[in-house]
């Protein structure tokens, strides 16, 4: 279930993994276009998806996402947040002067709901539609792989002549 922006208190991203397994992130065609022969996309009536693989996302390496930057689909780069060009009122978000309609899906276990409509999550909902225009880097939206976790290039071994 989507809901507006405005009713979000707070989310954070833990890295649970959870998003790999049950969400089937829709790609651009664009990004379609990038792991096409590898066999991990489908079509379903004319949009392209990652095919789940034994339940989760072939992507995922542990409860992290292995494509990075520029591979990662923009759908997983915003999760739990969706970026629309219409929408309702309370969905409503303004980036220099162009509306946006920002709804969070519930499904994320990190994401906290809220009875008022005081905007808690503004940055993450700035970050997410700065991504949907591709205006934006990704900084606070999802987890990346901690330097410490990265492949360590061998140090090289100086050779006197």
């Amino acid at each position: 279930m989507h809901v507006p922006w405005r009713r979000v208190a707070s989310w954070h991203c833990n890295a649970c993994g959870m998003c790999c397994r049950v969400y089937t992130p829709r790609l651009t065609a664009y990004e379609y276009l990038k792991p096409r022969s590898t066999g991990f996309v489908v079509e379903k009536a004319g949009r392209f998806y990652i095919r789940k693989i034994g339940g989760k996302c072939p992507f995922q390496s542990g409860r992290l996402c292995s494509l990075q930057n520029d591979l990662k689909p923009l759908a997983c780069k915003t999760f739990p947040f969706v970026v629309r060009r219409k929408g309702e009122e309370e969905g409503l978000f303004e980036l220099n002067g162009d509306e946006f309609y920002v709804y969070a899906d519930t499904f994320c276990p990190n994401l906290k709901i809220k009875r008022d409509r005081r905007p808690a999550v503004a940055e993450l909902v700035r970050e997410a539609v700065m991504l949907f225009t591709g205006r934006g880097r990704l900084s606070r939206l999802t987890a990346t792989i901690p330097e410490t976790a990265k492949p360590q290039q061998p140090p090289r071994r100086l050779v006197m002549a």
